[in-house]
């Protein structure tokens, strides 16, 4: 700001110079954004070494969030994501992941080498959650010469599990445990003690966007002990960073940290608050299922900022419903899917936009809806065989097949469905019919996947070795793998 009140003569980087080469629009509702977009200025620096300020800002972040280390990211929690997966091993090297994981962690064995051996997750009333420790356990004793453990914790819909049972697992299998907790770092605000600091964990990211107030596409990666040498960490981090990061990012993520260290706890107090309000007023309303703590398994919770919910009783499929909600009531829930509506609440809501949700969803509910199937069926994603490692399937020679004919085929790509985010299969696996089946009933719902490109996935062209019994992940492969890896 100063910077701009000086009315410099400039003929640096950014070229739009405050936004006055801009379209008109941006120079309008701009004014007060652009001039703050601002590069590596020693008078921005105050003089100092450019990285001064933000160093010094991830050093206050570790001590505001009980780190060992944390980094800044701009390119969202993904590049988080990626740059853990980077860290901890090499090319070959086998990972223990739970199922229910972010595309970005597909994305992190591509780039990254490594090769996932899938844990299937908990189904909780058709959500995927947490494996349990003893899941978790058994899948250390068949694995042990796996490098990783990696976890999502808690999930899209506010299920988080007993990760302090998995924590100490991992120690005592002797492997580092890298937590994906984009949805979660804001629960060390409201008394729980399940969130990755507090379990010991070696390695977590946070989504600071999602629920803990900064701009879209920052977040945070956070070491915990020193299983991960933090110099892997930062090699990796430049790999999948920017080498020209947004200052209005970093200092979004700045300003977060310090009104979290002093406010956090009465601002997601609040929230809370406002989130129980809603999920009772939901449950009191007939034709309305919402989703509560005392439905979920013993050691399992619900983070009370998210509401799920359906008005599938009352005959509205989620998507149905979700449309409804938008048009008519202008309501903009989170995320639907074919029979839920999921709901983020933030500390900034207002009691009318509270009064506002209520009173459309009564009306909903005092209405049939269209109707639709109310059988929950969860995605099949954890049933693909896998036949190549993901980063050599995603390198082969890949052809483009209609999505009904996919069936048997191996995977060249991914396929999600976004929200949550959660590969129905990854690259390297054999897609199952079931697969097909439930991406074209979620698709002819109203649901969105990505990864397809119009109705053509990206499969394997050339096959022998994938599908032959030749492929490393085939049955007279894996032992050659094992002895492999062994030697790492």
């Amino acid at each position: 700001m100063a910077y701009g009140k000086r009315r410099m003569l400039p003929f640096h980087m950014p070229g739009h110079r405050g936004g006055g080469f801009t379209e008109r629009v941006w120079r309008r509702k701009g004014k007060d954004l652009f001039p703050l977009d601002l590069t590596e200025l020693p008078e921005v620096a105050c003089g100092r070494d450019l990285d001064f300020f933000w160093r010094a800002a991830e050093e206050l972040a570790a001590r505001a969030f009980d780190a060992r280390r944390s980094y800044f990211l701009v390119n969202g929690a993904s590049s988080g994501i990626l740059a853990a997966l980077l860290s901890v091993g090499r090319p070959g090297a086998k990972i223990l992941i739970a199922r229910n994981c972010h595309l970005s962690v597909i994305n992190g064995l591509v780039l990254s080498g490594l090769l996932p051996v899938f844990i299937p997750p908990r189904w909780i009333d058709g959500h995927p959650a947490l494996p349990s420790p003893t899941t978790i356990e058994e899948a250390l004793r068949r694995h042990p010469d796996a490098v990783a453990l990696f976890v999502t914790n808690p999930g899209y819909q506010g299920i988080y599990g007993p990760l302090a049972g998995v924590a100490a697992a991992a120690r005592t299998a002797g492997l580092p445990l890298l937590v994906d907790e984009a949805h979660g770092g804001h629960l060390r605000y409201l008394g729980r003690e399940v969130e990755a600091s507090a379990v010991g964990a070696d390695l977590w990211v946070w989504g600071t966007h999602k629920l803990m107030g900064s701009l879209t596409q920052t977040g945070l990666l956070h070491l915990g002990s020193e299983k991960i040498p933090a110099g892997r960490v930062e090699q990796a981090l430049s790999l999948t960073g920017s080498t020209s990061p947004s200052y209005i990012l970093l200092a979004s993520l700045d300003s977060t940290r310090r009104h979290l260290y002093l406010h956090g706890r009465e601002l997601f107090a609040r929230a809370a608050a406002y989130g129980e309000k809603i999920r009772n007023e939901l449950a009191n309303l007939p034709g309305v299922k919402v989703l509560t703590g005392e439905e979920l398994p013993k050691g399992y919770h619900l983070d009370p900022l998210k509401v799920a919910f359906s008005l599938a009783p009352a005959g509205w499929p989620g998507y149905a419903a979700e449309k409804v909600l938008r048009e008519e009531y202008r309501v903009q829930v989170e995320y639907a899917d074919l029979h839920n509506l999921y709901l983020i609440i933030s500390p900034a809501q207002k009691p009318r936009e509270i009064r506002g949700l209520l009173k459309a969803c009564r009306a909903l509910a005092g209405t049939r809806g269209p109707g639709g199937d109310e059988k929950t069926a969860p995605p099949p994603f954890s049933g693909g065989e896998p036949l190549l490692p993901p980063r050599e399937a995603v390198s082969a020679v890949a052809a483009r097949v209609p999505l009904r004919a996919a069936a048997g085929r191996v995977a060249a790509g991914w396929v999600a469905a976004y929200p949550p985010g959660i590969p129905l299969w990854t690259p390297g696996e054999r897609i199952t019919g079931a697969m097909v089946e439930w991406a074209l009933a979620f698709r002819a719902a109203g649901g969105w996947l990505r990864g397809l490109e119009g109705d053509l996935v990206r499969v394997v062209a050339d096959e022998e070795g994938a599908g032959n019994g030749k492929g490393p992940f085939c049955s007279s492969g894996k032992e050659e793998i094992g002895k492999e890896l062994s030697n790492l």
